[in-house]
């Protein structure tokens, strides 16, 4: 995939806060936060897409959260382009104040212990930012519920507004409704949120350049998304609040497909200031009633794919660290290696018992295309892989017949039985070659990045082998040491698919 060069203009920041994990046990935990963040966050900070400079604050306490709230608005200039994003649990106590959970937010100590709305306004309002963006993926409804995140009705978009400049406040719902979460799915990582993943696939297909200019701009993406979520048939209604409701703000270019036209054309213009803020339930007429094109399935990321190819084809060699029984073409694998499914054809079926581990190989050579690998279990439910290039090894969660695709007769798919256990302390194998190996950690785990194999930051997640779930996560930054992450108990466990290498210890 490749996309426009023309460029955006103007500096343009972007802060993500994610919170999934509470000490107090009557928050529920969250699956979305995590998920969520991580798409959006990397659409955002794509040059060529979302052109944003982006920070995450991942699981982080209050003060963490307000310090970096704080830090991020402050010295910005009047062209500056900011956008906040939070997706966390929605709280208000007996006098009707808003309150944002963080990790160590108590329920009853709300004061002390949350991060309130009304602070938030007051570090946008004092931000010279003239163009803001704010998009809030919180409950704003009567009660906890299952697959919901908030408590009591919260009326967000009014108490967001305030007297800014140029801003504009989505919400995934009105104050008076949840805001969901994708269903759980066994064998399949934990799903995101039904409003965020809408904005998210509005812009990685395009569908949300409703106007086809090459440019989604933030109504662009809302409307996409409002139309989206309304489809499914959620009980929930995104929200649009403007406040200078002339011009629009540009949120990310259209990603076109290999060989199409790019889109060179000048952005919208800016939203200056306005006197009156103007609450939006749903999309205009206009808007509702335009033509859209319909979303074409984009292969995400096929671009930065290609240019990691070379590495990872040189970091091939280490890869059979993880595979030590290569199996040959049209050959017999070694007892004990899995069983190989690389023939002529592109397809096949395995009977199996989890857990176990898929293997993937990519022997197209010269190609340089990539595997793509899709699984189907027996209930139905499809699990993908794709951009694979040498070896890759993933944990599975579900058992039976199972029935396999390869993108090309030259994928070869392997099942090897088990989980696959490896001893505390160790080193993970080098950059993108999938799943990290299991182990049995105890109730906490060391984990430091030992490479960061040319990336700027690494997202390490740590799954449950019994069901893919996420325990506990941490975005790792250029300085960071050794952090610790809980696994509530649950062992065995495995990092999933990291881009960059790490050390596991265990904790005294």
């Amino acid at each position: 995939m490749v996309t426009s060069t023309a460029p955006l203009g103007d500096r343009r920041f972007a802060l993500l806060i994610a919170v999934s994990q509470y000490v107090d046990p009557s928050l529920s935990r969250l699956r979305a936060p995590a998920s969520d963040s991580v798409a959006l966050r990397d659409l955002l900070a794509d040059p060529e897409i979302g052109g944003f400079d982006v920070t995450s604050v991942f699981d982080e306490k209050a003060q963490a959260i307000r310090l970096a709230l704080e830090e991020f608005l402050a010295d910005r200039s009047p062209d500056d382009v900011v956008l906040v994003y939070l997706s966390s649990h929605g709280l208000v106590d007996i006098r009707r104040r808003l309150y944002f959970a963080a990790r160590d937010t108590l329920k009853n100590r709300l004061a002390a212990s949350g991060v309130e709305a009304h602070w938030v306004l007051d570090q946008l309002e004092e931000c010279r930012a003239r163009r803001q963006v704010v998009i809030l993926d919180c409950c704003f409804s009567g009660a906890f519920a299952q697959g919901a995140k908030g408590d009591t009705d919260l009326a967000l978009g009014e108490r967001l507004m305030g007297q800014g400049r140029g801003r504009v406040v989505l919400t995934a719902s009105r104050s008076t409704e949840y805001s969901f979460e994708g269903e759980p799915v066994e064998g399949v990582s934990a799903p995101g949120s039904v409003f965020t993943t809408a904005l998210v696939e509005g812009i990685t297909s395009g569908g949300a350049d409703a106007d086809g200019d090459g440019y989604i701009s933030v109504d662009d993406a809302y409307t996409y998304a409002f139309e989206t979520v309304k489809r499914a048939g959620q009980p929930q209604t995104p929200q649009r609040w403007l406040y200078g409701a002339e011009g629009s703000i540009v949120l990310a270019r259209r990603p076109v497909e290999v060989g199409s036209t790019t889109h060179t054309g000048p952005g919208p213009t800016p939203v200056p200031a306005a006197p009156d803020a103007v609450p939006v339930a749903g999309p205009s007429e206009a808007a509702a009633s335009s033509e859209q094109p319909s979303p074409a399935r984009a292969s995400r990321w096929r671009w930065m794919l290609a240019v990691a190819a070379g590495l990872v084809a040189a970091l091939a060699a280490v890869a059979m660290v993880m595979l030590p029984n290569r199996v040959q073409p049209g050959g017999t694998p070694p007892e004990g290696s899995g069983e190989s499914s690389y023939t002529s054809e592109a397809s096949g079926m395995f009977d199996v018992s989890a857990p176990w581990r898929l293997i993937v190989r990519d022997n197209l050579g010269a190609r340089d295309v990539g595997c793509a690998v899709t699984i189907t279990d027996g209930a139905g439910t499809q699990t993908a892989f794709d951009g694979i290039y040498g070896d890759k090894m993933f944990h599975m969660h579900s058992g039976g017949s199972v029935h396999w695709e390869a993108s090309d007769p030259g994928c070869e798919v392997i099942r090897q039985p088990g989980a696959g256990m490896v001893a505390l302390p160790f080193t993970s194998a080098p950059c993108c070659h999938g799943d990290t190996d299991a182990f049995h950690p105890g109730d906490q785990v060391s984990v430091e990045v030992v490479d960061f194999s040319g990336s700027p930051n690494c997202l390490v997640n740590l799954n449950a082998i019994e069901d893919g779930r996420t325990l506990d996560f941490k975005t790792f930054e250029e300085g960071d040491g050794p952090v610790i992450l809980d696994t509530f108990g649950v062992t065995p466990v495995y990092v999933a698919n990291p881009d960059c290498r790490l050390r596991f210890s265990s904790v005294e």
